[in-house]
């Protein structure tokens, strides 16, 4: 039979380490947070809007509306018919989804984002760009 002062012990120790992992989740996630807006800001608003204008010359009028920590796509002719980006923080890290929404065929999608959270330039490994790079996916060149 165990101790009652080794078992008060290791209850003490399991909740000490998990404050301590609760601790470093939420600061991953104010982390992820910082990293996400700043990817929204500089990449992914930007790119929504082109898609839009891309849309609209091809006759498929889209606009581009930005809610807080996402950004969407919606159709003018249909408000159900949605592509947005949101980080989804109930996942630890926090990754960015993708959601699908077309009331045409009644269906709801969502990725993950490639199970990838979306690289600033400072995490960027730089690469000669006329070398082809080689990763799990075959060569690659870096187009930037």
């Amino acid at each position: 039979m165990i101790d009652a002062g080794q078992l008060r012990n290791r209850v003490r120790m399991a909740i000490e380490a998990a404050r301590r992992a609760s601790a470093t989740r939420r600061e991953r996630a104010a982390a992820a947070s910082r990293e996400y807006e700043e990817f929204l800001d500089t990449r992914a608003i930007p790119a929504f809007r082109a898609m839009a204008n891309v849309l609209r010359a091809e006759g498929l009028p889209f606009e581009v509306m930005t809610p807080a920590g996402g950004v969407r796509l919606v159709s003018d002719k249909n408000r159900d018919d949605v592509i947005e980006l949101e980080l989804d923080t109930g996942l630890d890290p926090p990754q960015p989804l993708v959601i699908t929404v077309s009331s045409t065929c009644c269906s709801i999608k969502s990725s993950r984002g490639w199970g990838k959270r979306p690289q600033m330039d400072a995490d960027r490994p730089q690469m000669d760009a006329d070398k082809p790079q080689m990763d799990a996916d075959g060569p690659q060149m870096d187009r930037r």
